[in-house]
Protein backbone atom coordinates (compact mmCIF):
# COMPACT_ATOMS: atom_id res chain seq x y z
CA UNK A 1 0.00 0.00 0.00
CA UNK A 2 3.07 2.50 0.33
CA UNK A 3 3.01 5.29 2.15
CA UNK A 4 -0.44 6.08 1.81
CA UNK A 5 -2.29 7.10 5.23
CA UNK A 6 -4.26 4.06 6.40
CA UNK A 7 -7.10 4.01 8.52
CA UNK A 8 -8.73 7.43 8.33
CA UNK A 9 -11.99 6.78 9.30
CA UNK A 10 -13.96 5.53 12.30
CA UNK A 11 -15.00 2.22 10.90
CA UNK A 12 -11.91 2.00 9.44
CA UNK A 13 -10.13 1.91 12.92
CA UNK A 14 -12.82 -0.49 14.38
CA UNK A 15 -11.54 -2.95 11.60
CA UNK A 16 -7.77 -1.98 12.25
CA UNK A 17 -8.35 -2.68 16.21
CA UNK A 18 -10.23 -5.95 15.19
CA UNK A 19 -7.48 -7.07 12.93
CA UNK A 20 -4.96 -6.58 16.01
CA UNK A 21 -6.81 -7.95 18.59
CA UNK A 22 -6.88 -10.98 16.37
CA UNK A 23 -3.53 -11.29 15.75
CA UNK A 24 -2.86 -11.07 18.97
CA UNK A 25 -4.90 -14.07 19.87
CA UNK A 26 -3.33 -15.52 17.38
CA UNK A 27 0.32 -15.08 19.05
CA UNK A 28 1.61 -12.32 18.09
CA UNK A 29 4.20 -10.74 20.45
CA UNK A 30 4.23 -7.32 19.02
CA UNK A 31 2.49 -5.42 15.93
CA UNK A 32 4.09 -2.80 13.74
CA UNK A 33 1.92 0.44 13.01
CA UNK A 34 2.48 1.96 9.64
CA UNK A 35 1.34 5.18 7.93
CA UNK A 36 -1.67 5.38 10.51
CA UNK A 37 -3.16 8.81 11.92
CA UNK A 38 -1.59 9.20 15.66
CA UNK A 39 -5.46 8.23 17.24
CA UNK A 40 -5.39 5.50 15.07
CA UNK A 41 -2.23 4.05 16.72
CA UNK A 42 -3.15 5.33 20.78
CA UNK A 43 -6.75 3.27 20.36
CA UNK A 44 -5.01 0.06 19.13
CA UNK A 45 -2.15 0.44 21.62
CA UNK A 46 -4.79 0.47 24.33
CA UNK A 47 -6.58 -1.68 22.99
CA UNK A 48 -3.57 -4.39 22.90
CA UNK A 49 -1.18 -6.10 25.84
CA UNK A 50 1.30 -6.52 23.75
CA UNK A 51 3.76 -3.78 22.19
CA UNK A 52 3.10 -1.63 19.44
CA UNK A 53 5.92 -0.36 17.19
CA UNK A 54 4.67 2.79 15.32
CA UNK A 55 6.21 3.70 11.97
CA UNK A 56 4.51 6.75 10.54
CA UNK A 57 2.42 6.15 13.33
CA UNK A 58 2.75 9.07 15.82
CA UNK A 59 3.99 9.16 19.80
CA UNK A 60 1.56 6.78 21.38
CA UNK A 61 3.30 3.51 19.98
CA UNK A 62 5.27 1.59 22.54
CA UNK A 63 8.49 2.18 20.33
CA UNK A 64 9.59 3.49 17.31
CA UNK A 65 11.21 2.64 14.02
CA UNK A 66 12.75 4.53 11.48
CA UNK A 67 14.06 3.20 8.16
CA UNK A 68 18.15 3.40 8.14
CA UNK A 69 18.33 4.72 4.69
CA UNK A 70 16.32 7.39 5.40
CA UNK A 71 16.93 8.55 8.80
CA UNK A 72 21.03 9.31 7.21
CA UNK A 73 19.70 10.67 4.32
CA UNK A 74 20.97 8.36 2.04
CA UNK A 75 17.27 8.35 -0.52
CA UNK A 76 16.91 10.41 -3.09
CA UNK A 77 13.70 11.70 -4.08
CA UNK A 78 10.60 12.02 -1.83
CA UNK A 79 10.32 10.90 1.46
CA UNK A 80 7.56 9.41 3.54
CA UNK A 81 6.12 12.92 6.23
CA UNK A 82 7.34 10.83 8.96
CA UNK A 83 10.90 10.13 7.38
CA UNK A 84 13.00 12.41 9.59
CA UNK A 85 16.60 12.85 8.40
CA UNK A 86 19.09 12.93 10.75
CA UNK A 87 22.49 13.23 8.41
CA UNK A 88 22.96 14.00 5.09
CA UNK A 89 25.19 11.39 4.45
CA UNK A 90 24.23 10.63 0.61
CA UNK A 91 26.38 13.71 0.03
CA UNK A 92 28.92 12.62 1.59
CA UNK A 93 29.16 9.42 -0.28
CA UNK A 94 29.20 10.66 -3.49
CA UNK A 95 31.81 13.66 -2.39
CA UNK A 96 33.65 10.56 -1.67
CA UNK A 97 33.48 8.05 -4.58
CA UNK A 98 34.10 11.22 -6.70
CA UNK A 99 37.27 11.85 -4.80
CA UNK A 100 38.16 7.93 -5.12
CA UNK A 101 37.49 8.27 -9.17
CA UNK A 102 39.33 11.42 -9.50
CA UNK A 103 42.64 10.21 -7.26
CA UNK A 104 42.61 6.91 -9.25
CA UNK A 105 42.08 8.05 -12.78
CA UNK A 106 44.97 10.64 -12.21
CA UNK A 107 47.13 7.44 -10.74
CA UNK A 108 47.48 9.65 -7.20
CA UNK A 109 45.68 6.42 -5.84
CA UNK A 110 46.69 3.94 -4.69
CA UNK A 111 49.75 5.71 -2.96
CA UNK A 112 53.24 4.12 -1.54
CA UNK A 113 51.35 4.64 1.67
CA UNK A 114 48.30 2.75 0.67
CA UNK A 115 50.38 -0.20 -0.48
CA UNK A 116 52.32 -3.05 1.05
CA UNK A 117 55.76 -2.61 0.21
CA UNK A 118 58.57 -5.01 0.75
CA UNK A 119 60.70 -7.08 -1.38
CA UNK A 120 60.24 -10.26 -3.16
CA UNK A 121 62.74 -12.80 -2.55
Amino acid sequence: MGNKVQARTHPEVHALIDNARRLESAGVFALVLEAVPSEAARQVTQALSIPTIGIGAGPHCDGQVLVSSEMLGLSAGPRPRYAKVYAALRDQIIRAARSFKEEVEARAYPDTEHSYEWSIR
